[in-house]
């Protein structure tokens, strides 16, 4: 598994190369900004094996997001799963510009 998106032709300079921990916080916080829902917090635990955030790098340039979600009681979920793909998608697009990637919602709790 990768651990960088490496994109060619970038510049006349070289390529360019996005981490996983760059996916992940740019994920975060497009997340967060969407009314209604938060990222999911793995709490009281030093050692955890389960992110909130998943990010697959795949060999072909494409990359995977799973988040998982934790949606306020009385909104509509459907609605607001649909506004994080929108809210994570403009977000990549404005910081990575070249990146084709999924995005996969996943409601953990309900608030």
């Amino acid at each position: 598994m990768a651990d960088y998106v490496y994109i060619e032709n970038y510049n006349n300079y070289g390529a360019m190369g996005i981490s996983r921990r760059v996916f992940e916080n740019i994920a975060s916080t497009a997340t967060n900004r969407v009314k209604g829902a938060s990222v999911s917090q793995s709490k009281g635990r030093l050692f955890t094996l389960h992110r909130p955030i998943q990010i697959i790098l795949r060999n072909n340039g494409l990359v995977d997001f799973r988040i998982d979600v934790i949606i306020k009681a009385g909104v509509n979920v459907e609605e607001v799963c649909l506004k994080i793909q929108e809210e994570v998608a403009n977000a990549l697009l404005l910081m990575t510009e070249m990146v084709p990637f999924n995005i996969n919602v996943k409601v953990v709790a309900i608030e």
